[in-house]
């Protein structure tokens, strides 16, 4: 694991380890965002999301994600999942999709964040995507518990365990 990312940064905005990417198709988007920035892909994995609507109702997906390994910040892509409603439904065509930041207390700044005005859009097992609806920049709060889940993306173990199924 990377040292600099041992400690918490003071600012929200300082703990940011990774932009959120969603892409078309993610093996052409592994060939040419590798090409186009010179960078390294840890093992691409799939798996379901796990994530519930804030109002507890399950929203999960299948979902087939690349990180680099190069960083931070780490650039993390997502294949689109065609499912209407999905939060990786959109940009259809490829897009920004969010900032991920670790957080100390992720549900604590989760909430900071919401009152903020900030809507919750996506809950799971450590982590909470919210929106700002004035600016629409997403925002992916993860536990700094998280770091060993990055570790096993990083490290490919993650990919092998996970491998991606044929669409």
């Amino acid at each position: 694991m990377d040292p600099t990312l041992a400690t918490l940064a003071p600012v929200a905005f300082g703990n940011a380890y990774h932009l959120g990417h969603v892409v078309p198709d993610l093996h052409a988007a592994m060939e040419s965002l590798g090409r186009q920035l010179q960078i390294e892909w840890a093992t691409p994995f799939e798996m379901d999301s796990g994530f519930t609507l804030a109002d507890g109702t399950p929203d999960s997906d299948r979902v087939r994600i690349a990180f680099s390994t190069t960083g931070p910040p780490y650039l993390e892509i997502i294949e689109v999942v065609p499912r209407a409603g999905s939060i990786f439904a959109e940009p259809a065509d490829g897009g920004f999709h969010h900032l991920g930041v670790y957080a100390e207390r992720w549900r604590e700044e989760t909430a900071r964040l919401a009152g903020e005005g900030c809507e919750v859009e996506r809950l799971g097992a450590g982590v909470a995507f919210v929106r700002d609806p004035r600016t629409g920049v997403r925002i992916e709060v993860v536990s700094i518990k998280g770091r060993d889940f990055l570790t096993s993306i990083l490290s490919g173990e993650l990919g092998r365990m996970n491998p991606l199924g044929n669409r």
